[in-house]
């Protein structure tokens, strides 16, 4: 799936009844290809509307693009790094930000004023979902080292590398 792909499947599980946060989670889920990861949408559930619906607090697509996060790159045990969690998180809600000036779920529906059938409502999730999609997938491609290499560790049996990159 690409990042249209992504948005409109959340629009689409939005529309169909669930929401913000359940259709963020599982339309990010699907988009990495971890539909089967045994997550159900119960997960997100007390994350709509701000939280418990009271829309004081995280916008719920954030919510539940952040379960998704963690559900991907998060750790099982205390010793675990979690930086990469952590840093994906800070990307995709300084992008938020930058575009919709807040994260707080009552402040985004004033400024979207009066909606339809939660269509802006929508609309932002299928946006979000997009958002993490690309900073899950531009976290994925290694950045090549000065010998154009990707390799991170050396590679059983490889000589030694000027570049030290391993790719001896």
């Amino acid at each position: 799936m690409d990042a249209k792909d992504v948005t409109r499947r959340a629009e689409e599980l939005f529309a169909g009844g669930l929401h913000c946060a359940e259709a963020v989670l599982l339309a990010v889920l699907e988009g990495e290809g971890a539909a089967g990861a045994g997550v159900s949408p119960r997960v997100a559930s007390a994350f709509g509307g701000g939280v418990g619906r009271c829309k004081e607090d995280l916008c719920g697509v954030l919510s539940g693009g952040f379960i998704a996060l963690g559900v991907l790159h998060g750790r099982d045990a205390a010793g675990e790094k979690w930086d990469q969690a952590a840093s994906l998180a800070r990307s995709v809600r300084e992008r938020f930000v930058q575009e919709h000036g807040c994260t707080q779920c009552g402040r985004l529906l004033e400024k979207f004023g009066p909606q339809e059938d939660m269509d802006q409502c929508i609309r932002l999730a299928g946006e979000t979902a997009g958002m993490f999609h690309e900073a899950l997938r531009s976290a994925q491609e290694p950045a090549a080292a000065s010998c154009g290499c990707t390799a991170r560790q050396p590679r059983p049996g490889a000589g030694a590398s000027s570049c030290g990159c391993g790719c001896g």
